[in-house]
C-alpha cells in the first residue's frame, strides 16, 4: 500500500516505523527541515521538505498513486486541507488528527466527511482514555483495551500477599468460573514467556490478564485489591486537562481540579457540578499539603510544560500520594521517570499514534501491545471470510502456529471466549493472540485471504 504522511514529528514517525515494518511504501511530507534529516537518517523512505497544504508537494510525494493519506501535523487546518486535497486525487482513505471539541462528532458543528475526512483521531480523548484505563484499575504497571473497551488487559506485579501468588492458572481458572480471567503472559527476572495451566505465578512475576469489563470486580479482587471511592487530585492548564475534568465529573471519585490559570479556573468551576476547582499551582508544597495529598489515590498532571508535570508529579509522591501519573512528549528519559518514583509516564503523541495505527490495520490486524521490556505482545487479528483459518477448529490451526503462541481469547458478537482444541474459528471472530514479536508477521498471514502475502504497491 502506498501511504503519505504528513507531519513528521513524533506522531509521523512513529506511524511511519510501524508502517514500513508492515512493507508498506512510505512518503512524509514535513515543513521543518531538521525534522527532514532527521527522519531521513532514521527510516529508509521518501522524505520531502514543504507543506501538506500545498498541491505540488503532495503531487511529489506521489499522491495521485496513494492509497492512504495521514495528516498528523500539530495545525488543524493543514490537517484539514491535506484530506480535502487527497479526495480530489481520489485517495481512498484520508485520516486527521484534529484536536478541539468543536471537530468532534459530538459537536454537530461540522460534517468532516463532507472536506473530505473519512477518519479522525482526537488526541485529547485518546488520552484521557489511557488515564482512565489506569485509575480504573490501580497500580497497573501497563493497561490496554480491546474492542472499545469491552476486553481488558492488565499487568500487575506479583507480591507475596497476592491470592494468586503460588497458585497454578489452571487452579485459579477454576476456582473462578464461570466468570473468565485468562492469565496470558508472565514476565520473570525479565523474561517473557507464554503460561500454560501448570505454570505457577510467584512473587516479583508480572503477570498480564486478559478479562471482559464484568469481570473487573473478580479481578481486583484476585489480585487483592478492592473497588472503593477514591480521591483524585488532577492539575494542569490545557484542553486535554478540561477533557480530563470533563470525564471524571461524570464518575463516582472525589476529584479535586487544580487549575495554574485564575481565569480558567473560574471557567472550570463554573462548568463542572461534581468536581472542586481551585486556582493553585501544584509545585508548591504548602498546596499539596492542603489539599492532603497524602490521602490521594491518584495525583495527574496533565499540562503542556513536562517539568511542571514532572515536578507535580514528584512533589506529590513525596508527600504520600500512592499514584502519580504525568504527561509529556520527551521520549529520552522513560527509565529515568520511573526511577525517580513516577509511576505512569504517558506520551500524549504516541498514544495518538496508536490509535491511528488501530484505525489504519481494522480488518485484519489492530491492537498491537507490546509487554514490558519483553519480546511478547498481544495482538488482535479479524477472520477473514476468505482466510484459511475461517470454519478451522483450534486444534488445528494450532498446529500450524509457530511454537510460543497462544489463542487467547475469541470476541464473537460482543462475548469473550476461552477456546479449547474443539471450538471452531468463524468468519469475522476478533482473535487476541499473546505471542513472540519474531512469530507475528507469520501468524497474521492465517488471518487474510489466502494468497494475501504480500501488500499492493
Amino acid at each position: 500500500m502506498r501511504i503519505i504522511i504528513v507531519g513528521g514529528g513524533i506522531v509521523g514517525n512513529s506511524l511511519a516505523e510501524y508502517l514500513l515494518n508492515e512493507k508498506h511504501q512510505i512518503s512524509m511530507v514535513e515543513l521543518n527541515p531538521d525534522l527532514c534529516s532527521q527522519s531521513s537518517e532514521k527510516l529508509d523512505m521518501q522524505v520531502i521538505t514543504g507543506s501538506g497544504s500545498s498541491p505540488a508537494i503532495l503531487k511529489a510525494a506521489g499522491i495521485e498513486s496513494a492509497n492512504m493519506v495521514l495528516a498528523v501535523t500539530p495545525n488543524n487546518e493543514v490537517n484539514m486541507i491535506v484530506c480535502a486535497i487527497a479526495a480530489q486525487f481520489n485517495v481512498k482513505r484520508r485520516i486527521a488528527r484534529l484536536r478541539g471539541g468543536e471537530f468532534s462528532g459530538q459537536s454537530g458543528l461540522i460534517d468532516l466527511k463532507k472536506i473530505g475526512i473519512t477518519s479522525v483521531i482526537h488526541p485529547e480523548q485518546v488520552l484521557v482514555d489511557q488515564i482512565l484505563q489506569f485509575v480504573e484499575t490501580p497500580h497497573a504497571v501497563q493497561s490496554a483495551n480491546f474492542e472499545a473497551g469491552k476486553i481488558l488487559m492488565r499487568g500487575y506485579k506479583v507480591t507475596e500477599s497476592m491470592p494468586i501468588t503460588g497458585r497454578t492458572t489452571r487452579e485459579i481458572r477454576e476456582e473462578i468460573a464461570p466468570e473468565i480471567i485468562l492469565f496470558a503472559a508472565i514476565i520473570r527476572d525479565g523474561v517473557g514467556m507464554i503460561p500454560d495451566g501448570e505454570t505457577v505465578i510467584e512473587p516479583g512475576d508480572i503477570v498480564y490478564a486478559l478479562f471482559p469489563r464484568e469481570s473487573i470486580n473478580r479481578f481486583m479482587h484476585l489480585i487483592g485489591y478492592e473497588k472503593k471511592n477514591r480521591k483524585i487530585i488532577i492539575t494542569g492548564d490545557t484542553y486535554s486537562t478540561m477533557e480530563l475534568a470533563a470525564a471524571f465529573d461524570k464518575l463516582d471519585y472525589h476529584v479535586t481540579f487544580v487549575n495554574p490559570n485564575l481565569k480558567h479556573a473560574h471557567e472550570a468551576a463554573a462548568r463542572f457540578e461534581n468536581i472542586e476547582v481551585l486556582h493553585g499551582d501544584c509545585t508548591e508544597e504548602d498546596l499539596l499539603q492542603e489539599l492532603n495529598v497524602d490521602k490521594a489515590s491518584f495525583v495527574i498532571a496533565v499540562s503542556d510544560s513536562a517539568d511542571y508535570n514532572m515536578l507535580s508529579a514528584l512533589l506529590a509522591k513525596a508527600e504520600g500520594a500512592h499514584e502519580v501519573i504525568a504527561t509529556t512528549t520527551d521520549t529520552s528519559h522513560y527509565k529515568l521517570y520511573s526511577s525517580i518514583g513516577i509511576d505512569h509516564v504517558i506520551n500524549p503523541r504516541l498514544t495518538t499514534a496508536r490509535e491511528i495505527l488501530e484505525i489504519i490495520s481494522r480488518g485484519h490486524i489492530s491492537a498491537v501491545v507490546k509487554l514490558s521490556n519483553a519480546d511478547i505482545e498481544a495482538v488482535r487479528l479479524t477472520v477473514d471470510p476468505a482466510s484459511e483459518i475461517a470454519g478451522m477448529k483450534v486444534r488445528n490451526l494450532a498446529t500450524k502456529m509457530k511454537r510460543g503462541t497462544m489463542l487467547g481469547v475469541i470476541v464473537r458478537e460482543d462475548t469473550m471466549i476461552v477456546p479449547d482444541g474443539e471450538t471452531e474459528i468463524l468468519a469475522g471472530d476478533h482473535v487476541i493472540v499473546i505471542t513472540y514479536h519474531k512469530n507475528l508477521a507469520t501468524i497474521s498471514k492465517f488471518f487474510k485471504p489466502r494468497g494475501l502475502f504480500k501488500r499492493s504497491k
